[in-house]
C-alpha cells in the first residue's frame, strides 16, 4: 500500500462528494453575479477581521458588532448567498472529519494537550 496512492484516492473521493459537487455549484452561479459575490467576498472579509481580533484578545464594539450582524442579515436573506454558505458548511463538516479521523490515526497531538489536562 502507498500512502500517497491512498491519500490521492481520498482526494478523488472528496471531490465527486454530493457535499463538494454543491458547493462548487454554488460558488459557480455566485461568480455569475458580480454584486453578490462580491458582497460574498465582502461579508467573508469582514468575518475574518472580527476574529482575527478576538484571537488577539481585543473586544468587538457594540457598534461593529451591531454592524456585522446587519451586514450578516442582509447576506443570508439573498438565497443565492444563503446556499453558498449552506453549501460550504456541509462541505466543510465532511472536511474536518477526514482531517479529525486521520489525526486520531496517527495520534497527532502526540499526549501533549493530555498532559497538560492531568498537571491541572
Amino acid at each position: 500500500m502507498n500512502v500517497y496512492d491512498e491519500a490521492n484516492d481520498l482526494a478523488k473521493a472528496l471531490k465527486d462528494s454530493t457535499e463538494y459537487q454543491n458547493f462548487v455549484a454554488a460558488k459557480e452561479k455566485l461568480q455569475k453575479d458580480p454584486e453578490k459575490f462580491n458582497m460574498t467576498k465582502d461579508y467573508i472579509r469582514k468575518q475574518m477581521e472580527a476574529q482575527s481580533l478576538q484571537m488577539m484578545g481585543q473586544e468587538l464594539s457594540e457598534e461593529q458588532i451591531n454592524a456585522y450582524n446587519a451586514l450578516g442579515n442582509t447576506v443570508m436573506g439573498i438565497p443565492e448567498i444563503a446556499e453558498f454558505f449552506q453549501a460550504q458548511m456541509q462541505f466543510s463538516v465532511i472536511f474536518n472529519d477526514i482531517t479529525e479521523i486521520m489525526a486520531k490515526a496517527v495520534d497527532l497531538d502526540m499526549g501533549l494537550f493530555t498532559a497538560e489536562e492531568e498537571d491541572c
